[in-house]
């Protein structure tokens, strides 16, 4: 039997023990509960009817976690209880949690099904200031977040530090307790369920289906061909996270226009970085004042024309030198108009204002994340990094062969080649396709090539350039840190251009290509 638990993290005084009490007296009664206290404030916990409490110190934490989950799970075996209610340490990592109790044998007996971060409205600024990196992983990890405010005190501001650190935070006060209580008793189906459950739909359409073996053949081929490339795109990536000075780049960006150009994609061939890496260079560049065409210019073409990207095109088009030059041409013409159309009308404001003020990291500094990772090696912290970024973009690959092999198995009319589909709408259909499958630059053109024939010629450009530069998760990193009129404008502005572009290079003849 799998009990869950409900974990309730914040400062010392944030209102951990008041949350536990008020689900205890109004919302927990007539039901087993064990609550698990790592931290004592002033408020002494009510004594309930049917609830044991088992109390443990920072000193155990930090000595000896593996003991204290060991006898949590000896009590939990010997007294099963309906629900677990955790009251977090505030200064300790929300890591440590993550460790004893995801993994051994109290994996096996407790699931931590919400996580609610409590604080005090008055306070929390400057606490999270004060302890970052203990902060960020528990805000992180957490669904709610629940602020105790004083009567006719805003909560907004505060409200959205919060949301700089975890965007999809629910929010809520004592005035919203009912909503709250909601939440917690409820359990949505999730987009990823959804999803899912469209892909076992699939899978069943497909394992009823004569083609079903030839569709696993694809899948495994495009798989098995794709992941090299997206290992050592994430290897060399994370050894640049690692091994390479956060401001070294900073330093070497010049500050005029056309250097700036240039430089931009001189780096952007050099650094072997994947979109979801440029992303944090580019806001670290926008600070430090680099001017924002040749930020942008940066962020736009380091995707698209780094020795990885080549390698895994030249790779997937078996040595077609013509469609390397091509994606590599139009990328770096894209990106460079994308970056000057900045100087015509420069905007006012583009930054998000930063979670914590007086912080000099942020959450992508990785190696504030775990403080225990300080005294590792670099090649350990560059492996684990690795490891990480592999199964985090992983998914998307697997999304995006998925998704390709189906479009190769079912082969809608409207797309099948010689049936009339115009230039425009395959390249519009392509840009669309690239956004929304989010795939690893350094492995997506594996998947372009097992879609390329079904389309005019050079037409697929518009996948191998735009993808790279603008899809689902780079959207959703970039309002992490920017305006979200800015990161609408940079998406049309990317978008029309590369249409542009590649419209123009498919009417000019596609620079004599042939699939």
């Amino acid at each position: 039997m799998v009990i869950p638990a409900w974990v309730i993290t914040g400062f010392l005084d944030s209102g951990k023990t008041t949350i536990i009490n008020r689900l205890l007296k109004d919302e927990l009664t007539e039901q087993d509960i064990l609550v698990i206290q790592f931290e004592h404030g002033e408020i002494p916990l009510t004594e309930v009817d049917g609830v044991r409490v088992m109390s443990y110190g920072k000193y155990q934490l930090e000595a000896t976690p593996y003991e204290v989950a060991e006898s949590i799970y000896e009590e939990l075996m010997e007294n099963p209880v309906d629900l677990v209610l955790i009251e977090w340490n505030g200064m300790e990592h929300f890591h440590t949690l993550e460790k004893m109790f995801l993994q051994f044998r109290l994996k096996s007996a407790i699931s931590i099904e919400k996580v609610i971060y409590s604080a005090d409205a008055g306070t929390m600024q400057d606490q999270i200031a004060d302890t970052y990196p203990i902060s960020l992983s528990q805000i992180a990890a957490s669904d709610y977040a629940y602020i105790q405010v004083e009567e006719n005190e805003k909560v907004q501001d505060k409200a959205e530090i919060l949301f700089g650190i975890n965007s999809d935070l629910s929010v809520f006060t004592k005035e919203k307790w009912n909503r709250f209580v909601k939440k917690l008793f409820s359990y949505d189906i999730r987009s990823q369920m959804k999803f899912l459950l469209v892909f076992a739909a699939v899978i069943l359409y497909l394992a009823v289906n004569p083609s079903f073996g030839s569709f696993a053949s694809v899948f495994l081929g495009v798989f098995l061909q794709a992941v090299p490339f997206l290992a050592i795109g994430v290897l060399l990536s994370s050894f640049i996270q690692i091994y390479i000075p956060p401001d070294w780049i900073q330093k070497k960006f010049p500050k005029k226009v056309l250097a700036g150009q240039i430089f931009a994609v001189l780096a952007g061939f050099c650094l072997p970085v994947c979109d979801c890496a440029s992303i944090p260079v580019f806001k670290s560049l926008v600070k430090k004042g680099v001017p924002l065409s040749a930020a942008i210019t940066f962020m736009l073409v380091s995707p698209v024309i780094n020795p990885v990207v080549i390698l895994s095109t030249w790779y997937a088009f078996n040595g077609n030198v013509k469609i390397i030059a091509a994606r590599c041409g139009l990328g770096i013409l894209c990106a460079v108009l994308s970056g000057l159309s900045y100087m015509i009308v420069p905007p006012v404001e583009i930054l998000r204002k930063d979670p914590v003020f007086g912080y000099r990291g942020g959450p992508m500094d990785y190696q504030l994340l775990n403080q225990g990772e300080k005294e590792r090696s670099k090649f350990t912290l560059t492996m684990y990094h690795a490891q990480n970024e592999f199964f985090t973009v992983g998914k998307y690959l697997l999304t995006g062969i998925f998704v390709s092999t189906v479009f190769q198995e079912m082969q809608p009319i409207m797309v099948q080649k010689g049936m009339g589909i115009s230039l425009i709408a395959s390249i519009l259909f392509l840009m669309a396709l690239a956004f929304v499958l989010s795939l690893c630059s350094s492995s997506d053109a594996v998947v372009a090539r097992t879609i390329a024939g079904s389309f005019p010629a050079g037409a697929f450009m518009g996948f191998l350039v735009f993808g790279p530069m603008m899809d689902i998760k780079n959207g959703a990193m970039l309002l992490g840190g920017f305006k979200k009129r800015f990161v609408v404008r940079l998406f049309l502005t990317t978008a029309i251009l590369c249409f542009l572009v590649v419209l123009g290079f498919a009417v000019l003849g596609s620079g004599g290509i042939v699939i």
